[in-house]
């Protein structure tokens, strides 16, 4: 089970590595009640940092009660508060700790997207400061902003990943290396190593991914910008990831993709997914379970049906879905399509209320050539320094 150094280690990589928080640092902590332990490590390490945190813990049945009793006016009220507070915070911590994943199963899909739609500005906002905290080089009046998510570990999502509580700590511990000494440490040597992999797929222009459960999909990557997630937006981490360059003569994506691993979204899960893509949109979905639904969240808007990011998985540690896509979208061995927004920092200029991680296998048999030639063999990168030694 997780103790006080492996808290005081996870705060550290939070607070140290993944936002660098200074003095003077205005930093946003969301959290809900079950995560209190993270939460205080958390707190401690800012201000120790010097910089001044704002605690936002708010009970998750607070969302239940909103969708159950919000009328029109509720529902599509975009808040001035959120907005001024995206305007003003240097960086925003959020401590994930769902004690019910099946809150939101009750719900129409167009009540939540309604909401979702109220929020498109701030959410913009939001990933616009990313962006600029990502690449210096972006030409922005916005000041840079720093974040991170991470999730704490209790009963609902370890039934969702068939696992008893204890066995989902020893999990969450691995993944996020917290039985190092310096787990920091290890985060930076992953990002070094994650970079080289970056560079390599810059180099090229199109991506082919072939694999036995049937994904034979072409992906234009000409003039993106790859860049390595080592721990600092999501936590645990583990990945590189892009955009789909728009303007290609394919639209970005064309062929036939199929997500052999359960993904959720707002707790409904999709298995078995196959999606056609011509031009770079979405135009055959079909699903094992929750075909309703992923059509549904790819109809609400124009930008749906598009593609905003590419990625490889490289965490070794994540060797099996959980149902929570902050781990699953790092598996190592995998690669994953997010329909909808894109990252600007990438290139990727999508814009959607969503952002949808679907994943796929990259195990035996599979092949995934750069420009035709190997990049990817059975899941593993050709011409590559070993990766790095994952608990």
């Amino acid at each position: 089970m997780l103790n006080h150094s492996h808290l005081q280690r996870w705060a550290d990589v939070l607070v140290r590595h993944a936002t660098e928080i200074k003095t003077g640092d205005i930093v946003r902590i969301t959290s809900q009640p079950v995560a209190e332990p993270l939460l205080e490590e958390v707190y401690r390490k800012v201000l120790q940092a010097g910089g001044i945190p704002i605690v936002n813990c708010r009970p998750e049945s607070l969302t239940e009660i909103f969708f159950e009793t919000a009328h029109d006016h509720q529902l599509d009220w975009e808040s001035p508060f959120a907005q001024l507070e995206t305007e003003t915070i240097d960086a925003t911590i959020n401590l994930a700790a769902s004690t019910n994943l099946r809150t939101m199963d009750k719900f129409d899909t167009t009540i939540t997207q309604r909401a979702a739609r109220a929020n498109k500005m701030n959410r913009e906002l939001f990933f616009q400061r990313a962006a600029v905290a990502d690449d210096p080089s972006i030409s922005s009046d916005l000041k840079p902003l720093l974040w991170s998510t991470t999730l704490f570990p209790t009963n609902a999502y370890a039934q969702d990943a068939g696992m008893s509580l204890h066995d989902y700590h020893q999990f969450v511990i691995k993944a996020c290396q917290l039985d190092h000494d310096d787990p920091v440490a290890f985060w930076q040597s992953l990002d070094r190593w994650q970079c080289l992999l970056a560079e390599q797929l810059m180099t090229g222009s199109e991506l082919h991914f072939k694999t036995p459960a049937g994904t034979d999909l072409r992906v234009n990557t000409a003039g993106m910008r790859w860049l390595s997630s080592p721990g600092r937006k999501n936590f645990p981490d583990g990945e590189v990831y892009s955009g789909p360059n728009l303007a290609a003569e394919n639209g970005g994506a064309d062929g036939v993709v199929f997500f052999d691993k359960r993904c959720v979204y707002q707790g409904h899960a999709v298995r078995n997914a196959r999606i056609v893509m011509e031009n770079g949109r979405a135009t055959e979905v079909t699903a094992e379970e929750g075909e309703d639904f992923l059509i549904a969240m790819l109809d609400q808007d124009e930008g749906a049906r598009r593609i905003g990011e590419v990625a490889f998985g490289t965490n070794r540690a994540i060797d099996r879905p959980t149902g929570q896509i902050l781990y699953d979208e790092k598996m190592g061995g995998s690669f994953h399509l997010a329909f909808g927004a894109g990252y600007p920092e990438t290139g990727n200029i999508n814009k959607s209320a969503l952002h949808w991680d679907l994943i796929a296998s990259l195990g035996d048999g599979s092949l995934v050539t750069l420009d035709g030639k190997p990049f990817c063999v059975d899941g593993k990168f050709v011409e590559m320094p070993p990766e790095v030694n994952w608990l």
